[in-house]
């Protein structure tokens, strides 16, 4: 008899709940994207209330697009934020990812200029720039 293992973090009852459907194999790579679809879509729901009150079919096309976007590129970053971080693996960054880059939806160009604007002040605080030019002194 195998010994009963234990689900700790959500993708291990995404697994679970894929295993009751699908053969452990596949039930081992379809669980992960459930978690990723189910986070996702929660914070898509509130950048859609965040957004402007639209038709149904607008605000169905805009959910389908910030997950689909989840889907994409949520393994990626939490890669990536494994890589910077060897206490966190992938399996648990995965479902906050998912729920962030759901939540963001369409505020990219907004959340990547405010992160680029503190790259650069901070760039001056180390240059020394004392600071910052106004409009005046500026041609």
């Amino acid at each position: 008899m195998n010994p009963q293992t234990s689900v700790t973090d959500a993708v291990g009852f995404g697994i679970f709940l894929a295993g009751l459907v699908y053969a452990p194999n596949v039930a081992a790579v379809v669980g992960p994207y459930i978690v990723i679809v189910l986070a996702s879509v929660i914070g898509a729901s509130f950048a859609l209330k965040r957004r402007e009150k639209t038709n149904r079919l607008s605000a169905l096309w805009y959910f389908l697009r910030v997950a689909g976007l989840a889907v994409l590129i949520t393994v990626s970053l939490a890669g990536i934020g494994s890589s910077y971080y060897s206490s966190l693996t992938e399996r648990v960054l995965i479902t906050p990812v998912a729920l962030l880059v759901g939540a963001v939806g369409d505020d990219w160009p907004a959340l990547l200029r405010a992160i680029v604007r503190v790259l650069f002040r901070a760039i001056d605080l180390v240059r020394g720039s004392k600071e910052e030019p106004t409009k005046k002194d500026t041609p």
